[in-house]
């Protein structure tokens, strides 16, 4: 499994629907909605996989947010999971410089917003990923994948 950021993983991209997103992979192991979510966003969870689709309804229910676990994921070529951090890094070829990291009780977070991608680290490996679709310069509109 390859991560491109702000386009998807393999053949899943930011920007397909439920039903393309069913179409491509099946049925999701579950159906997640945050009722502290206002927009109510459903989240398709697929265990096997340990990966997360969330569709957001503002955009007419496209693919827009990605978090997955899966050991098997990679970017350039490069493992992510279960990598220290300074390593993933590295794959990314970004200096430390280029993300902000936010200190929680048990983890630490790392977000690169030119990617819209965060990195979450337990005992200084990689335990998963999230990362979204990119916007334009203005900041405002998304830029869906072709």
């Amino acid at each position: 499994m390859t991560i491109k950021p702000g386009v998807g993983i393999n053949d899943i991209k930011f920007g397909m629907s439920e039903s393309q997103i069913l179409d491509l992979i099946g049925k999701p192991t579950k159906i997640i909605i945050d009722e502290d979510d206002d927009d109510k966003n459903p989240v398709y969870q697929y265990n096997e996989l340990k990966l997360r689709l969330t569709f957001y309804t503002e955009y007419n229910g496209k693919l827009g947010y990605i978090r997955v676990a899966n050991p098997k994921i990679e970017i350039k070529g490069n493992p992510i999971i279960g990598i220290q951090i300074e390593d993933v890094f590295k794959s990314y070829e970004l200096s430390k410089e280029h993300w902000n990291e936010e200190n929680y009780f048990t983890f630490n977070s790392y977000f690169n917003e030119k990617k819209w991608t965060t990195l979450n680290v337990e005992y200084d490996v990689v335990t998963d990923i999230e990362f979204g679709y990119l916007f334009d310069k203005s900041g405002e509109n998304p830029i869906w994948p072709n």
